[in-house]
């Protein structure tokens, strides 16, 4: 009945993000089906492990999101992210413009910037490449997400969190069977480009689909006459002051991200026509995505502390595959469960970690595996990062989910799939 009552809830949480529901009400109802049907009592669960989860996400990233939202906002404003848009098309070309805001983001994530930040950061240089371009907006959370994944940590020496949390539990490196991660990543680039190339050039010609950027309020995008835009160094210069302190110098998140938003103020005080309403509406856009992100994790919070959870552990052990293919069913399970290749990872290693290493596999390649494996089924509509992507880019499941599916899921299991079998022969 517990596992019953778990899928029902995954069923009406779906249905609620595709409908538009209210996110906070969808959670509630969620997690009051897994709770009742798993023994659990309606304040026990509320009460509980789902405000643990929406506290436990939301106490350390507020902040981050807040001044994330911020900082995307003052080099909006500003007309800097506009500028470094028009800059790369003039690289590019706008034909070519999908690759080359691809190529930003797949630098920014691999250099270890979190992909929090990363999505505001991107989203209103994304609204001029996306427009000049002519990339049909509802794209969008399919191609920011494509372009991360490879660097997430499949290509070897990634900074990101996904790329350590192996380290702990298997002795490995950052640098952990690198031909293995170079090789997947290419394959997997040669299904993705084509893959989003064909959407793109299917979405120009369908002109009832040519909502290329649109702000929070539906309205179209307007470009600014290059002219009136600030210089391109200039433009730059507060990302590159985010990248260095968060990453380089290695301050805080938090303190990188108001000192980027500090030099915007600084640099582009004369451009700002309401520095006031700026940063309110800044740091309010921060707000909702928090909230919505942290009530997303405390389903997953939910589900985990069920007694059907813990027999699905062990009926995991059971499975009747092994090596690196049972690594492969282990680590897709968990993420699908709990919609998170980060808590898919962490779940994975820490519970089945001895048992993989005991079965004589290579501790490098079950590095690999287990991130490329984390990339697949996490990627379902309750995930975190795909709840942020749809809330801040504002379109809706309907439109732009299957793009996220075909990128995300079907594209990454047959990686995955191609690693396995790689890494069995090896």
């Amino acid at each position: 009945m517990g596992f019953v009552g778990i899928f029902i809830g995954f069923g009406i949480l779906l249905l609620g993000v595709w409908k538009k529901y209210n996110l906070i009400l969808v959670t509630l109802l969620t997690t009051l089906v897994i709770g009742l049907t798993n023994g659990m009592g309606v304040m026990e669960v509320w009460q509980g492990p789902f405000i643990q989860g929406f506290t436990g996400f939301a106490a350390p990233f507020m902040l981050l999101f807040c001044f994330g939202a911020l900082f995307g906002k003052l080099m909006e404003k500003s007309g800097a992210t506009e500028k470094i848009g028009l800059s790369m098309l003039g690289i590019f070309g706008e034909k070519f413009t999908i690759f080359a805001y691809m190529l930003a983001t797949a630098l920014l994530t691999y250099g270890g910037v979190s992909g929090f930040v990363i999505v505001f950061v991107m989203l209103p240089l994304a609204k001029v490449l996306f427009n000049k371009g002519k990339i049909p907006w509802y794209l969008f959370p399919a191609v920011t997400y494509a372009a991360m994944l490879p660097a997430i940590g499949i290509m070897p020496g990634s900074l990101q969190i996904q790329n350590m949390i192996p380290t702990k539990y298997l002795g490995t490196t950052l640098t952990s069977a690198p031909v293995l991660g170079i090789i997947l990543s290419l394959i997997y680039l040669a299904m993705i480009l084509p893959y989003l190339w064909w959407r793109v050039k299917k979405g120009r010609k369908d002109q009832s689909s040519m909502d290329y950027a649109v702000t929070a309020n539906g309205k179209a995008l307007e470009l600014t006459d290059d002219k009136n835009l600030p210089g391109f160094i200039i433009s730059i210069i507060p990302i590159v002051i985010a990248l260095v302190s968060i990453n380089i110098i290695k301050i805080n998140i938090v303190y990188g991200l108001i000192l980027a938003c500090i030099s915007c103020i600084v640099l582009f005080w004369k451009r700002y026509e309401n520095l006031l309403d700026a940063l309110n509406s800044g740091i309010s856009n921060g707000i909702m995505p928090t909230v919505l992100v942290g009530v997303v994790v405390g389903v997953a919070k939910v589900v985990a502390s069920t007694s059907a959870f813990s027999l699905f552990k062990t009926w995991l052990l059971e499975i009747p595959v092994s090596g690196f293919m049972k690594l492969f069913v282990v680590t897709n399970s968990v993420a699908f469960i709990t919609g998170s290749g980060t808590g898919a990872i962490s779940t994975t290693l820490e519970i089945f970690a001895k048992h993989f290493i005991d079965l004589g596999l290579n501790p490098g390649i079950i590095h690999k595996i287990v991130i490329m494996s984390a990339c697949g089924f996490d990627s379902m509509p309750w995930n975190s990062f795909i709840v942020l992507l749809i809330a801040m880019s504002g379109v809706s499941y309907k439109t732009s989910y299957k793009y996220i599916f075909m990128t995300t899921v079907v594209f990454t299991l047959v990686t995955g799939l191609i690693g396995v079998l790689m890494a069995s022969l090896i």
